[in-house]
Formats: structure tokens, C-alpha cells, sequence
């Protein structure tokens, strides 16, 4: 896999804290197979960390309204990665929808990467676009949320989620930046955000603390920050936040829970 120093020499805003905040989450989708797509390449450098997660036939699909597949294909290179199956799509994003074989594509991809046009109307439209594509287990990065400088990129997500709940669902957000999964894989990513990820971080060289505030009642969904020592790596609720049964793994497909059930029942407790 890339070095942090390999994908900070390619010009770019991907930052250290995202590039270990995909490695996690894009080594915890080792089991997964599915194609990786990205709108708003520029040079290639966070192109460049997907090229090196691409495993055996899958596609790396790169759309911009300009792409310069030599400067695309050097930064690659660049990683120590070949630039293998690149489907480069030339296009603005609304156009992207007859550009594509939307019927090939369906829930084909496991990695979608959203940083275009940053409008209202373009973000509500990508975020479309990505229903059509994202897998059941995949994951929808959304870039510059929370961003004052593009409100639209908080607002119209938030907007789509309201309207559209069994799309997909906000499951964390760090470092201008929201990461959406479809809603039956939020346990999936939940547990692993609870019980893994920041582990897999410091193995990268950097530490950071997740902020799980309140619970699936109201919004399950995770912030994250650089480390903070008072804190630790997880913090809970703010009138208890040493209480961690908000966010420690739920298995809420384990067997156990069914077995468990059942042991309940026929004690009568």
C-alpha cells in the first residue's frame, strides 16, 4: 500500500487524517468486491490511494469535466501502482448519468468518491447517481462537508438523506468530509468504527478520538477529531462520557443475540 509520502507528493487537498481514514475503511472492505468511482480527480492523488486498493478485475472509474489521463496515470505510478482497468469518463456530472452504462453499473461499486461541481443542484444529482451505483455494502464519501465555503455540500445531503431515508444513511463525519452507507450495512461499519478503526490508524502513525454522542434513536452516526489525551479514543454521551454502551460493537446480526433470546424466554426472564 502507498505511503503518506508517496500520495503527499501528488498535488492535491487530500489530507493526511483522510488518506488513514480510507486506509481503514478501505482494508476493513477486504472481503467486499466491487468497482471504485470518483467524481473530481484533478492530478490523481486520491485517485491514486483507490488506484492501490483496486483488487483483480475491478474498475477504477475517474470522471471530471477535464482529466489529463497522462498526469492521471504518472500519479499512479507514482504510489508504486500500476494503472490498471481505469475507466476515465470525460463530463460534467449531470451528464455522467449518458455517459455511463447505469444498467452494467447497478450497485456495482463499493467506493464512491463525491468531490465536483459543489452546487446544490450537482450535489443532489451525484448523490442520486450514487443510489444507482453504490453496493449494499458500500460506502459514499462525500467531499467538503461542513465546509463553509460550500454550504451546499452539507445542505443538500442533508436535504437528499431527509427525503430519501432508506437510501443511504450518515454514519460518520471527520475532517471535512461525511461518510454515508447503505442503512442495512450500518451495523457493519458502526461495530468496526467502535471496536477497530482507530487501532488500524495508529498503525498508520497517527491517532484520532470518535465522538458518539447520542444513539440510534436519534441519529446514529459518529464525529471524529484529531486525539485528545482527556478524552481517549471514544467518547460518549456529554452528561456521560465515559459511558460507552452507545457505541461499543452491537452484533446486531450475531447468532448469539438469537440464542441468547431464546435462553430468556424458556427461564421466563
Amino acid at each position: 500500500m502507498p505511503s503518506w509520502e508517496q500520495i503527499d507528493a501528488v498535488p492535491g487537498w487530500f489530507s493526511f487524517q483522510s488518506f488513514c481514514v480510507w486506509r481503514a475503511f478501505l482494508e476493513h472492505q477486504a472481503d467486499i468486491t466491487g468497482d471504485l468511482f470518483e467524481i473530481g480527480v484533478w492530478k490523481g492523488r486520491s485517485a491514486s490511494m483507490l488506484a492501490s486498493y483496486r483488487k483483480g478485475d475491478e474498475k477504477l472509474f475517474l470522471c471530471d469535466r477535464r482529466l489529463d489521463e497522462t498526469v492521471i496515470e504518472t500519479s499512479i505510478r507514482s504510489v508504486g501502482t500500476e494503472p490498471k482497468n481505469l475507466q476515465l469518463v470525460e463530463a460534467f456530472s449531470i451528464d455522467l448519468p449518458a455517459r455511463l452504462d447505469l444498467q452494467a453499473m447497478y450497485h456495482s461499486v463499493r467506493w464512491c468518491h463525491i468531490d465536483g461541481e459543489h452546487t446544490g443542484t450537482a450535489v443532489y444529482r451525484e448523490l442520486e447517481l450514487a443510489n444507482r451505483i453504490v453496493r449494499p455494502d458500500g460506502i459514499l464519501v462525500i467531499d467538503d462537508f461542513f465546509s463553509p465555503r460550500y454550504p451546499a455540500n452539507t445542505t443538500e445531503v442533508v436535504r437528499y438523506l431527509e427525503k430519501n431515508p432508506f437510501h443511504f444513511r450518515l454514519v460518520m463525519v471527520g475532517f471535512n468530509k461525511a461518510y454515508l452507507c447503505r442503512p442495512e450495512s450500518v451495523p457493519r461499519y458502526m461495530d468496526f468504527m467502535a471496536s477497530g478503526m482507530t487501532r488500524s490508524m495508529r498503525r498508520y502513525g497517527w491517532k484520532a478520538t470518535i465522538y458518539k454522542t447520542t444513539g440510534p434513536w436519534d441519529m446514529d452516526a459518529v464525529g471524529m477529531d484529531e486525539f485528545i489525551d482527556a478524552a481517549g479514543y471514544q467518547v460518549g454521551p456529554d452528561d456521560d462520557p465515559q459511558h460507552w454502551h452507545l457505541i461499543r460493537p452491537r452484533h446486531v446480526w450475531s447468532p448469539w443475540r438469537h440464542v441468547s433470546r431464546f435462553v430468556k424466554r424458556t427461564l421466563g426472564r
